[in-house]
């Protein structure tokens, strides 16, 4: 069975899109990240009755796109990764359909032992489902990435 579904020339699409809303996407994590290390740092060292109200919390990214947009961003990337995953190859045959197999079943194993980790370490971790399917689609990528160098 064959789940190739999309040509060649799909593979340039998707990682264009990947790249388009990937940036969007990566920017706000970043700030978001950055903005609550500061608000640990304020947070240790004064009260909450010292802390003027909007001073914890500074919106910058949120200016120009708001959630829904930020969410869309994410979907749009999610689906870049997923045009690139069902792209054929210039030249598919059987052995590049083992290698792809190989490296979901790979992928797979690799994502539910760390998924099990993490939910027998972090109990209380809560993240959204997409980090689990962007890291299981860059996971995949990049193991069939390292088996087709191989080949």
């Amino acid at each position: 069975m064959n789940i190739q579904i999309l040509p060649n020339w799909c593979k340039k699409v998707g990682v264009l899109v990947f790249l388009i809303f990937a940036i969007p996407s990566a920017v706000e994590g970043f700030i978001d990240g950055v903005n609550d290390s500061i608000n640990c740092r304020i947070e240790a060292t004064k009260t909450y009755k010292d802390i003027e109200p909007g001073i914890t919390k500074p919106e910058v990214f949120t200016k120009y796109f708001d959630q829904n947009t930020i969410h869309l961003f994410d979907v749009l990337n999610i689906i870049g990764l997923l045009i690139y995953m069902l792209s054929k190859e210039k030249i598919e045959d059987d052995y590049i359909s083992m290698l792809r197999l190989e490296s979901y079943q790979l992928t797979i194993v690799i994502f539910l032992v760390f998924s099990i980790m993490i939910y027998a370490f972090f109990k209380d971790l809560k993240l959204s489902i997409d980090y689990f399917i962007s890291g299981f689609m860059m996971l995949f990528l990049i193991i069939f990435f390292i088996k087709k160098r191989n080949y």
